[in-house]
């Protein structure tokens, strides 16, 4: 196999990884963090941060799918992992085999589990859907799947928060409400004889803003990586793990009144240097940051785009008299002297969320882990 030759990479400090998470385990006990590698950790490579995080004393880990789970236990990484939605049947016996903890809400795979032979039956916490209104069981379903789990103990019972990232009183209320229905679920199981040994329903925002949500786990993706859900990361000490760099492979004088790139969108407003950067929106770097004013950072200083991003390369305009040169390095996401983009940035600038800008760094990309 060819190693990379291409100036591109991502830059994952585990440092960083480890100072959020640190930072996470502060808030107030007894919530512990359960670390969210699905979608490959959020582009950072799941196996990686699972590792350094369980060296670090993580013990839980949450995922997708039962193929992320495995993935990870066939890596050597110990701990809960628990799969966030309900897996095929055919999986289950998967997901056992390996240790796996599955996610289950509906009538058919929670008799499934129970019908199955002790010694082949999978973990499964319930999962109640308190009004995000994607997956779980409806409040009025519990007591006839109590019947079918019958008493005793599970794994789990848990749900997710819809809008607890939104800073508005709606928002907080409906929060407030999700939290008010969970314990509902809660004491409808317990009314049928079923305890169960974990609950959680705080993610990132969750931890971060609404302490009475902060139960048995909170199950932290994005403020693990960096980010809070609300653009507080200075405020916060959240430190981002992902950089994203390249370098100059080409460099150009262009006329004023040219027009760099496809569709011919911009023109040049003097005459000045262009430079080419190969990377493009196959790597993640979205089309939409062009027209969003989109800026990369060279020798410390901001440059905007000079055209229209294409599938592998950028252009730059450096200006009239921009001192850069084949191999300078090129800063998308991440900082240069006192300059620094976040992925936040880029989501603002492309009117979308910070978790799309993180997992579509694509897979062409090599990760580089810098160790903490």
């Amino acid at each position: 196999m060819v190693d990379h030759l291409r100036p591109v990479c991502a830059e994952i400090d585990l440092g960083n990884l480890i100072h959020n998470y640190d930072y996470l385990c502060g808030f107030p006990v007894p919530s512990r963090i359960c670390a969210v590698v699905k979608a490959d950790a959020y582009g950072h490579g799941s196996v990686e941060v699972a590792r350094a995080l369980y060296e670090r004393g993580c013990r839980d880990f949450a995922v997708a799918l039962v193929e992320e789970g495995v993935e990870l236990r066939r890596a050597g990484v110990d701990g809960e992992i628990l799969v966030l939605s309900q897996p095929p049947l055919d999986a289950l016996a998967i997901a056992a085999r390996h240790d796996i903890t599955v996610t289950a809400y509906t009538k058919d795979a929670i008799k499934f589990i129970s019908d199955t032979p002790e010694e082949e039956r999978p973990n499964f916490q319930l999962k109640v859907d308190t009004g995000m209104y994607r997956v779980g069981a409806a409040l009025d379903e519990l007591s006839a799947l109590s019947e079918v789990i019958g008493r005793g103990e599970i794994d789990g019972l848990w749900s997710h928060f819809a809008v607890a990232d939104e800073v508005s009183n709606e928002s907080t209320e409906f929060t407030k409400l999700q939290l008010s229905r969970f314990q509902s679920a809660i004491n409808t199981l317990k009314g049928a004889g079923i305890i169960p040994r974990q609950l959680h329903i705080a993610n990132s925002s969750g931890l971060l803003y609404y302490p009475e949500s902060r139960l048995t786990k909170s199950r932290v993706g994005l403020a693990l990586y960096g980010y809070a859900p609300r653009y507080e990361v200075d405020e916060l000490g959240l430190r981002p793990v992902m950089s994203l760099i390249s370098e100059v492979s080409f460099v150009k004088t262009v006329e004023a009144g040219e027009r760099p790139s496809y569709g011919r969108l911009r023109p040049m407003a003097y005459r000045g240097k262009v430079v080419t950067v190969p990377i493009g929106y196959a790597d993640g770097v979205p089309r939409s940051l062009f027209n969003g004013g989109g800026e990369v950072i060279i020798k410390g200083h901001r440059y905007p785009f000079a055209g229209v991003i294409t599938m592998d390369q950028v252009l730059i305009d450096v200006g009239e008299e921009g001192n850069i040169e084949i191999g300078d390095r090129v800063t998308l996401i991440g900082g240069d002297g006192r300059e620094n983009i976040g992925a936040d940035e880029w989501a603002r600038r492309c009117s979308t969320i910070t978790w799309e800008i993180l997992c579509g760094i694509s897979k062409r990309v090599p990760r580089i882990y810098l160790e903490r």
